[in-house]
């Protein structure tokens, strides 16, 4: 199995969010979703304990009743990579990415749980540092943001060492 070539590279990939980050500040504010997370919670907890949702001191502030832009910034990522992935002809049907199936073989049960436990790690450590790594890390250098110079070290250093802990085999990459 082999990991395609992508449509885009590094720099202009990057350029581009940078411009996306500055074209949201200039219109509203910096991007950010992980906030929404918590607003659909709170909705949801709100049509079955309203008197809970009131009382309580986080999820009774405004920002946390309320859907913002980043409710429909957080539909819309998954839609626009999607037509990405069409447009680009990179999509393909697969359970198994090459990296994993290199590394920890074809069991979609495991790469399910796996996954499914990072997702609610990152979401956890998102709303224990109250926001998330588009909050801290983009939205955080495009407002010269002096608390995004440690946090942009910490999380490439420890994505590195998770990546390379998870991922030690590389696959076969198109050039």
């Amino acid at each position: 199995m082999t990991v395609g070539k992508a449509p885009v590279g590094w720099l202009i990939g990057g350029v581009l969010l940078g411009l996306c980050q500055v074209g949201a500040v200039a219109i509203k504010k910096p991007l950010g979703v992980s906030t929404q997370f918590v607003v659909t919670d709170t909705q949801v907890l709100e049509a079955v304990a309203k008197d809970y949702v009131a009382a309580h001191p986080l999820v009774s502030a405004k920002k946390y009743r309320e859907p913002g832009y980043g409710f429909w910034l957080a539909i819309g990522i998954p839609i626009g990579a999607a037509i990405a992935a069409f447009a680009t002809g990179r999509w393909r049907v697969s359970k198994i990415p090459a990296w994993w199936a290199a590394n920890r073989g074809r069991r979609t049960g495991e790469r399910f749980l796996v996954c499914f436990g990072a997702g609610m790690l990152i979401l956890l450590g998102a709303r224990l540092a109250h926001g998330c790594t588009s909050g801290q890390f983009a939205s955080g250098w495009a407002q010269l943001s002096l608390a995004a110079i440690p946090f942009t070290v910490g999380l490439f250093g420890a994505g590195m060492l998770v990546a390379r802990a998870l991922y030690p085999k590389t696959p076969d990459i198109e050039r």
